[in-house]
């Protein structure tokens, strides 16, 4: 597969080459039986181009990382009438690359949650606007192949993320978790840049069947004790997100995530451990003594 990449080579160090080449996203599925037939590249972004410097890269990142410069941006490519108040939004507008188009900029903010997950989580690769061959729908056949983020985190997992910033319906959060389902995906994240109230949540899934857990009967809400801003909620194996909900920051609302995976994770090992007379065939001495 040839694409056109984010980076020239020789715009980022070689440390940072390395993982995100030897832990790519495509090498990992390749490794899981799935092929990528495409992935996003700088030329479906807003500032299209055949690769970025890290000055762009950068540039991007800051831009996106701030609610809201992120607001100012999406104005600017909503409406060619509204000037820019953001010094940072007003140089990338006088850009000869930079395109107002609303599904660039949707792509381009796919590149950047994958590019927070590398930067500030430790991610070792991230990819946008996926395309997977093979991937069906368990529900009806039908192809649910595209992806709107798919990152390799530091523990080798795979995290699907779908990225809505408009509005988002019940038929999308099926669609997200069937997707993440047939990749065999450690979760979805459904991220809302547009907002999310947790009533309309409630309406949306009341009563409603879960693609892969059948019947259930709640959605659970979760904050991480002592951290601001980071509220998530939680239906099955399905995250949402919304970085400017009542109570919401990007970082800190995947950062419960993280850590809720991370806590899943541990029970599973918990309910793992080996069996008493296990511990001798693996190599190692082993005895109990009671304590009642």
């Amino acid at each position: 597969m040839t694409m056109r990449v984010i980076l020239g080579l020789s715009q980022i160090n070689t440390h940072q080459i390395r993982l995100r080449e030897l832990f790519s996203v495509e090498r990992i599925l390749s490794a899981r039986g799935f092929q990528i037939t495409s992935e996003g590249s700088a030329d479906d972004t807003l500032l299209r181009a055949e690769y970025w410097t890290k000055q762009d890269l950068d540039q991007m990142f800051s831009i996106f990382e701030n609610s809201e410069s992120r607001a100012d941006l999406l104005m600017t490519v909503s409406d060619t009438a509204h000037i820019p108040t953001s010094i940072a939004v007003r140089d990338l507008a006088a850009r000869d690359g930079f395109v107002r188009d609303r599904q660039r900029y949707s792509s381009t903010f796919e590149w950047f949650v994958g590019e927070l997950l590398i930067r500030n989580f430790q991610a070792f690769s991230s990819s946008f606007g996926v395309t997977v061959s093979n991937v069906l729908r368990n529900s009806d056949g039908g192809v649910s192949g595209d992806f709107d983020v798919l990152s390799v985190l530091g523990d080798m997992s795979l995290l699907y993320l779908e990225c809505k910033t408009g509005k988002c319906h019940l038929s999308s959060i099926r669609r997200t978790i069937e997707r993440g389902i047939a990749l065999h995906s450690v979760a979805s994240v459904i991220l809302l840049d547009a907002g999310l109230s947790k009533a309309t949540l409630l309406q949306q899934l009341r009563g409603q069947s879960h693609p892969r857990f059948g019947n259930l009967a709640t959605l659970a809400t979760i904050k991480t004790r002592g951290l601001e801003d980071s509220t998530i909620y939680e239906w099955g194996d399905c995250f949402f997100v919304s970085p400017i909900s009542a109570s919401g920051d990007v970082e800190n609302q995947l950062r419960t995530v993280m850590r809720i995976l991370a806590a899943h994770r541990s029970s599973i090992l918990g309910e793992m451990r080996p069996l008493p007379r296990e511990y001798n065939v693996m190599g190692y001495e082993y005895s109990e003594d009671e304590l009642s």
